[in-house]
């Protein structure tokens, strides 16, 4: 009879010198929970070993692939730390290895790659959400294997998944409970979304492919890997049940979400296929919440760079080598990309470049910074702090401040999650903080931008509560949003004060979240000129 046998081994702790790890006990579980699953890995034996000394999980790996038949398919997980010598060979870290003697109390890959060539079976897989002992930053530790992996580890009829390439990092982040590579793994799954092909089959490549996709759109920078012929990129490693309405709803999900959000008309066919499906609403929002997770995770990691960035350059600016070498460290300990902070840097550094600047036109913005004016009171209905927004109106920064008046209008319409505004979002607004943003703005631009200026203007050219494409073009070509014709992306606007454009600020609440162009910014402008109707807003 064919058998499915799986060894799942997570180490947390270990010797002298190296850091122990949270999540990998959690992670052999989480796997031990799916692969036996009779209606989803259906494995017939699974053993789990937490924490093994060098000789415990030396017999147990040698177990694994001793006495087996020719079609049985026998998988090996880890967890835990790698440790790579000067030849670049890999040693799995127990719990009795130390820094300085990792090489007497680790297991070699090496003795992996000889008992399972020995293996009568000619089925295997090998999984690593493998971590390496080095560089940490606070907050999260590093994982990665700089080694030649198909060389320590490949074979043929054999896949080896890997939750980051041979030279890159992997992580785990502080408090949660399963390392990044392993929660999507296991979802994948669990969910039945690795199915890509629909054929209630999920073979390693696609669940490989799965797991991958959710890392990258968390975490850019951790690259997973494959490593296999065609015979083991085939091995069938789960089922997924062909009859799931939640799996239909959650591949849906995935298909109208852009960049961490879904737009208008997305949002409007989920609920019906909800409807149709028979998925309750709590149910079907846990759902959309799973998918958006990695890019939850992303943005989180971006604005812990923004903050670190922040908080080093008000304590020393300019800066020196050594630390825009920390911050290299801390953008791949985040595993973000180049693109994903240079927008960061730019906006932090230039603030305190014009700042640092002493000038007199510099400490007469910091002067009016210093002095707020007590007509515009910083409150509201649901107890934001409008600080932040006021002192970068204060000092002119006219582009943070627009991303700023996104962040406290998602914050102050329960929308922070899903990164944009729905019209029943704006219908309902709180009226004394849309006052209060609109205040600060009108004020601090000197009459030049706000909402009610917009709103203003809107009406002035025959804009009612109905979307009107003729009034809609007017508007944008009045506000400086559209050009030569042609309609504007957020990126394109003119941030500069002295340009000739007035009310076209705040714009990102308008151009956030859809693409920011045409038909839909149209309608949310007209939805948030009819609230501030509603709230009796006005510039006079």
């Amino acid at each position: 009879m064919v058998r499915k046998i799986a060894l799942l081994i997570g180490v947390s702790e270990y010797g002298e010198g190296i850091p122990s790890l949270s999540a990998p006990p959690n992670d052999a579980i989480a796997m031990e929970r799916v692969l036996k699953h009779p209606d989803l890995g259906r494995f017939n034996e699974v053993e789990i070993l937490i924490d093994p000394d060098l000789i415990a999980m030396q017999t147990a790996i040698h177990r694994l692939f001793g006495d087996r038949a020719k079609d049985d398919l026998v998988l090996l997980f880890f967890s835990g730390h790698g440790i790579t010598d000067d030849s670049n060979r890999l040693y799995f870290a127990t719990k009795g290895t130390s820094k300085n003697a990792y090489k007497a109390t680790s297991v070699a890959a090496s003795f992996v790659q000889d008992v399972s060539h020995e293996s009568y079976a000619k089925r295997q897989a090998i999984v690593l959400d493998c971590c390496y002992s080095g560089a940490f930053a606070e907050g999260w530790q590093a994982k990665s294997t700089g080694l030649d992996l198909e060389r320590e580890l490949g074979a043929e009829g054999r896949v080896v998944l890997t939750s980051s390439t041979a030279t890159q990092t992997s992580f785990q982040q502080d408090g949660a409970m399963l390392s990044l590579y392993t929660k999507y793994l296991v979802e994948g799954m669990e969910t039945g979304a690795a199915d890509r092909d629909g054929d209630g089959k999920i073979h390693a490549c696609e669940l490989h492919e799965y797991a991958k996709g959710k890392v990258n759109e968390a975490k850019p920078k951790q690259k997973p890997a494959i490593i296999s012929d065609r015979e083991g990129y085939n091995i069938l490693l789960s089922y997924a049940c062909l009859d799931n309405p939640e799996l239909d709803f959650r591949k849906s999900v995935e298909k109208y979400v852009y960049e961490g959000c879904i737009s208008k008309i997305g949002d409007r066919i989920l609920k019906i296929q909800c409807q149709k499906l028979g998925i309750d609403r709590e149910r079907a929002k846990k759902i959309i919440d799973e998918v958006l997770e990695s890019y939850r995770q992303r943005r989180e990691n971006i604005e812990h760079y923004r903050e670190i960035l922040q908080e080093v350059v008000e304590q020393d600016y300019p800066l020196n080598e050594r630390q825009q070498g920390e911050l290299q460290d801390l953008q791949n300990i985040l595993g973000l990309e180049d693109k994903d902070v240079k927008g960061v840097k730019e906006q932090v550094l230039n603030a305190k470049s014009s700042l640092s600047q002493e000038t007199p036109e510099t400490r007469r913005l910091q002067s009016e910074k210093s002095s707020i004016s007590p007509e515009v009171e910083l409150n509201g209905e649901k107890g934001i702090d409008y600080t932040k927004l006021r002192d970068l109106l204060a000092t002119r920064q006219w582009k943070e401040a627009d991303k700023e008046t996104e962040r406290v209008m998602l914050q102050a319409a329960d929308r922070t999650e899903n990164r944009y505004l729905r019209g029943e979002d704006i219908a309902r607004f709180p009226c004394k903080d849309l006052r209060t943003i609109d205040r600060l703005w009108v004020h601090y631009s000197k009459g030049k931008f706000g909402l009610s200026i917009q709103k203003k203007i809107y009406e002035e050219l025959g804009g009612t509560r109905d979307y009107n494409k003729k009034v809609w073009i007017e508007v944008c070509d009045r506000m400086g949003w559209r050009k030569n014709e042609k309609w504007l992306k957020y990126s394109d606007l003119t941030f500069d004060q002295n340009n000739d454009f007035y009310s076209h600020l705040p714009a990102l609440v308008s151009f956030g979240g859809y693409g920011g162009q045409g038909w839909v910014v149209g309608k949310r402008l007209s939805s948030l000129v009819q609230r501030l109707v509603t709230c009796n807003i006005n510039l006079f």
